[in-house]
């Protein structure tokens, strides 16, 4: 019983965070917390963020590796 439950698990929990990158693919950049800027040491100049290029959202990781794979198939053809 305590197999099936961990195949469950296995198979749906991947299956659950591949459907969410796919209707949610961007999330909040952790460098600026989402405002799109980032500030100084001393918090008086600010700049656009350099990780999120001042959007303020990020592409998800699995989303990521979603656009690699698609992009490998469509290379392929």
């Amino acid at each position: 019983m305590g197999y099936l439950i961990l195949a469950g698990v296995a198979v749906f929990v991947p299956l659950g965070y591949a459907g969410s990158c796919w209707l949610w693919p961007f999330a909040w950049c952790r460098l600026c917390s989402g405002t799109g800027r980032s500030a100084r040491k001393d918090g008086r100049v600010f700049r656009l963020c350099w990780w999120c290029k001042g959007s303020g959202r990020r592409l998800r990781i699995g989303r990521r590796i979603w656009n690699y794979l698609t992009d490998r198939r469509r290379a392929a053809r």
